[in-house]
């Protein structure tokens, strides 16, 4: 079987390969010829795709990321730590452009050794700057060469457009990955950041999104809230779309090119509409 194999290999490889397509046609053939598992043509798809990817495609945008305020009191920024249970946050002066630091959320526990002598300037660590057009790969080999999780995504102007982490990056790879912070059930998949205007991942359940703001979405052939603006779409929106649906206003806030990530859905205006 092994000899099959690589028998197959040289005859599949046999002529040049010019093109991505070319290449995938290749490997599908080798995985029904069960040179390796189907299952992971999708793995194979994505890494292909990995190297057109930008840090622009997939980061949280500046609107969306935590940040703790270097003049904020210590009350405010353990609150904060414990309600989003981040292990890392940009730490600014006022504005998000003005990123001093990356805080840890770690070193919260050295003010409960000695409160009197922590100072948050001492414990942040430099922040790593890279520009929104940086291919992933690279961004990807240089995190992990310098030991980094939290990237600063900077615009041409060098105006601070999000954030990037090495698990966004490595799930562009493999897929979503859920931790011990993660939402369970879907809690925390819906936010409610002013009144009636929701921040939902695209992951969301149709019924629970329905449930929550007594909409009444529906389609038999997608379950999640990010699949049922893509299907009426007809298209995977990129980040900063802007489309209705039933008069509601939606805005795209992240999206790579398979799927959308989080979205802002507006229906402040329909309910001041609905009460006159």
């Amino acid at each position: 079987m092994k000899l099959f194999k690589t028998k197959l290999l040289q005859q599949l490889f046999a002529e040049p390969i010019s093109t991505r397509r070319e290449l995938l046609e290749v490997l599908q053939t080798a995985a029904e010829s069960g040179v390796f598992d189907k299952d992971s043509m999708p793995l194979l798809e994505a890494v292909l795709q990995f190297g057109d990817m930008r840090a622009k495609d997939i980061l949280l945008p500046r609107h969306e990321v935590d940040v703790i305020d270097i003049n904020s009191p210590i009350e405010e920024i353990m609150q904060l730590i414990l309600a989003t249970g981040h292990s890392r946050f940009p730490v600014i002066d006022e504005n998000i452009n003005d990123i001093v630091g990356i805080f840890h959320s770690k070193d919260i526990v050295k003010y409960f050794a000695n409160s009197a002598e922590f100072n948050l300037h001492d414990l942040l660590r430099k922040p790593m700057f890279v520009p929104d057009m940086k291919p992933l790969d690279s961004l990807l080999y240089e995190m992990r060469l310098k030991h980094i999780h939290l990237a600063v995504v900077v615009d041409e102007f060098t105006n601070v457009a999000g954030i990037v982490t090495l698990e966004m990056i490595v799930e562009q790879i493999i897929g979503e990955i859920d931790d011990e912070h993660d939402s369970v059930d879907g809690e925390h998949a819906i936010v409610e950041v002013q009144p009636r205007v929701f921040r939902v991942k695209g992951y969301c359940g149709l019924e629970q999104f329905n449930n929550f703001t007594e909409l009444n979405w529906d389609d038999e052939q997608v379950e999640s809230v990010g699949g049922f603006i893509t299907k009426f779409l007809g298209y995977v929106p990129a980040t900063g779309k802007i489309c209705q649906i039933d008069d509601r206003s939606i805005e795209i806030t992240s999206a790579d090119s398979k799927k959308i990530n989080t979205l802002i859905i507006n229906l402040a205006d329909d309910y001041a509409n609905n009460t006159k």
